[in-house]
C-alpha cells in the first residue's frame, strides 16, 4: 500500500533535500516527491545523498537516486512496520539451543559409554561438543552481519535463530534489515560480513574438534552417514576418517563451514546475492538464474534434495534482488577484493554431495 507523502512535514522534507542537492526542479505528488537534478551541478552526489538517508530514513521517509533520462531523487513516505519484541529472538535462541542439544546427544550417543549418568553425558557432550560450536559460529556470522549494518546506519534486528529438532538442530539464523541498504558499497559489505566472519571463526574450531576427536574414542561402530569433506580441509591438512563415527564437534564445524558455503551461493537473497548485486549492479540477475539453474543441476545430478530445497527457498524470497537507495555509486577496489575473497572462500568451502548416506 502506497503510503501518501503529503503532510506538515513537507516543508522539512524539501529544505532537506535542498540543503544537500542542487536542483532544477521539484514535482510535488500526493505518493511522492521528486528533485531534478544534473550530475554536473552535484559533483559530491554520494556523499551527500548519503547525508539526506541518514536524516530522512529514521524520519519515515524513503529517498533513492533515479538515473535515465532525467535523474531526479523521489522521497515517499515509509510505511509504518510492527517490529516483533526482542523476547521472539530470546525464546527461538533457547529452543534452537535445546534443539542442537538433544540432535547432538544422538552423535554423542556413539562416545559415551553406558552408565548410571548415560543420559546425563550425552546432553553434555552434545552441548559441548555440537550445541555450543555450531551456535558460536552461527552467532559469529550473523553478528557480522547485524554490526555492519549498523556501522552503515542500517537499522537491524537481533539474530533470529531458527530451531529444527533433526539431522543438524537447526535451519540456521537470520538479521532482518529493517532499513533499505544505501548504496552498492554497503549492499556488498553487509553481505559478505557475516560469510567471513564465520569462516574466521570455524577455522580454530576444525582443529580444536580435531585434537577432542583423537582424545575421545567412539565406544561402538555405529556410522548413520559419512560426510564428503570440502577442499579447505586438504588446505590445511585435516583427513577426516570415514570408517568410523563422526565426532560430534567435527560436524557441528563442518555444518558451519557447509552453511558458509550455501550462504554464498550468488543467488536472490542468499548473503552471495547481496554480494554480486552490490558489486554487478543490476546485471546481478543473470548470475542469478545460472546458479539456480546450478542449484537444480546438482539436485538432479547427486539426487541431493537439500540443493532442491535450496533453489525453492530462493525463488520463495525473490530471486531477483531489489536495488539499493543509491544504485549508481560507484564501490571501491576494497569492495573488488572483498568480492574475489568471498568467492575462494566458496570454492574451498563448498562440496558438491554433502552427505553420503
Amino acid at each position: 500500500m502506497e503510503v501518501k507523502v503529503q503532510s506538515d512535514d513537507l516543508e522539512y522534507v524539501v529544505s532537506t533535500v535542498r540543503s544537500y542537492i542542487n536542483s532544477y526542479e521539484t514535482d510535488v505528488n500526493p505518493l511522492y516527491i521528486r528533485f531534478y537534478f544534473f550530475e554536473s551541478d552535484n559533483p559530491l552526489l554520494d556523499e551527500n545523498f548519503d547525508e539526506i538517508r541518514k536524516i530522512l530514513v529514521p524520519s519515515g521517509y524513503i529517498p533513492a537516486v533515479i538515473k535515465g533520462p532525467e535523474n531526479y531523487i523521489e522521497v515517499t513516505r515509509r510505511p509504518k512496520e510492527n517490529y516483533r519484541s526482542i523476547y521472539v529472538n530470546i525464546i527461538m535462541l533457547v529452543l534452537t539451543l535445546l534443539s542442537t542439544v538433544y540432535v547432538g546427544s544422538i552423535y554423542a550417543a556413539s562416545f559415551v559409554r553406558p552408565g548410571p549418568y548415560y543420559e546425563f553425558y550425552k546432553l553434555l557432550y552434545g552441548f559441548v561438543f555440537f550445541s555450543l560450536p555450531l551456535m558460536f559460529i552461527l552467532g559469529i556470522h550473523e553478528t557480522a552481519h547485524y554490526l555492519v549494518a549498523r556501522r552503515y546506519r542500517v537499522n537491524a534486528s537481533l539474530p533470529f535463530f531458527i530451531p529444527f529438532p533433526y539431522i543438524i538442530g537447526t535451519f540456521g539464523a537470520f538479521v532482518s534489515l529493517r532499513d533499505p541498504i544505501p548504496d552498492r558499497k554497503a549492499m556488498t559489505e553487509i553481505g559478505a560480513a557475516g560469510p567471513i566472519a564465520g569462516f574466521l571463526a570455524s577455522i580454530p574450531l576444525m582443529f580444536l574438534a580435531q585434537y577432542f576427536e583423537k582424545v575421545i574414542k567412539p565406544v561402538n561402530n555405529v556410522i548413520p552417514f559419512q560426510l564428503n569433506y570440502p577442499l579447505i580441509y586438504k588446505l590445511f591438512g585435516i583427513f577426516e576418517p570415514v570408517k568410523v563415527p563422526v565426532f560430534p564437534m567435527v560436524f557441528a564445524v563442518w555444518v558451519g563451514i557447509f552453511a558458509t558455503a550455501m550462504n554464498l551461493i550468488p543467488a536472490g537473497q542468499l548473503d552471495g546475492g547481496h554480494i554480486v548485486r552490490g558489486l554487478l549492479g543490476s546485471r546481478a540477475y543473470i548470475l542469478n538464474y545460472i546458479f539456480l539453474g546450478f542449484l537444480f543441476y546438482l539436485a538432479i545430478v547427486y539426487n541431493y534434495l537439500g540443493w532442491l530445497f535450496l533453489a525453492l527457498f530462493v525463488i520463495f524470497l525473490g530471486l531477483v534482488h531489489p536495488p539499493a537507495l543509491n544504485d549508481y555509486a560507484r564501490i571501491k577496489m576494497r569492495d573488488v577484493f572483498i568480492g574475489i575473497f568471498c568467492l575462494l572462500m566458496f570454492i574451498i568451502t563448498f562440496t558438491p554431495l554433502p552427505i553420503k548416506p
